[in-house]
């Protein structure tokens, strides 16, 4: 199992951030490389109201929004703890895949704490996947530093 950790810390207060957490703001962190597909049902529940019966849905990993890169079926989604969700899903690339978001109170906003566990199905791309994976939740955090509320 490999585990990576990133965080950040984005000027915006803990709950609203929290409230407004959706598959789009997902794809506003991936983008504009890659976008999370999902069932119209699916495009503007919060995350925090994710839940239920498992599996949720299947996503495609689309590059430019076109060019498939993985297939993922989001499985259980635990949000029963304040400001914090755990996904254990799988893909066509990993077997395993728990993605952990903590948002934790911070001065002027709050800190955004990713903690995401996978195991690859052909252990050989290890190596490859963290690298590509550390790359794509620096980006995302890159992205989230960008928000901010006005003072």
């Amino acid at each position: 199992m490999q585990k990576l950790v990133v965080r950040s810390k984005v000027r915006v207060q803990p709950e609203k951030f929290w409230s407004e957490q959706s598959i789009a703001t997902i794809n506003y962190e991936l983008g504009p490389w890659i976008q999370l597909s999902a069932p119209s049902a699916w495009r503007n529940v919060k995350l925090k109201e994710w839940g239920g019966k498992s599996p949720l849905f299947d996503s495609w990993v689309l590059f430019m929004g076109l060019v498939p890169l993985d297939h993922h079926t989001f499985g259980s989604f635990d949000t029963s703890q304040k400001l914090r969700f755990i996904e254990n899903s799988s893909s066509w690339l990993n077997r395993i895949w728990q993605h952990e978001r903590v948002v934790k109170p911070a001065p002027d906003g709050c800190e955004i704490v990713d903690t995401v566990s996978f195991s690859p199905r052909l252990g050989l791309m290890s190596p490859f996947l963290v690298k590509i994976y550390t790359l794509i939740f620096r980006h995302r955090h890159s992205r989230l530093g960008a928000l901010a509320l006005p003072k």
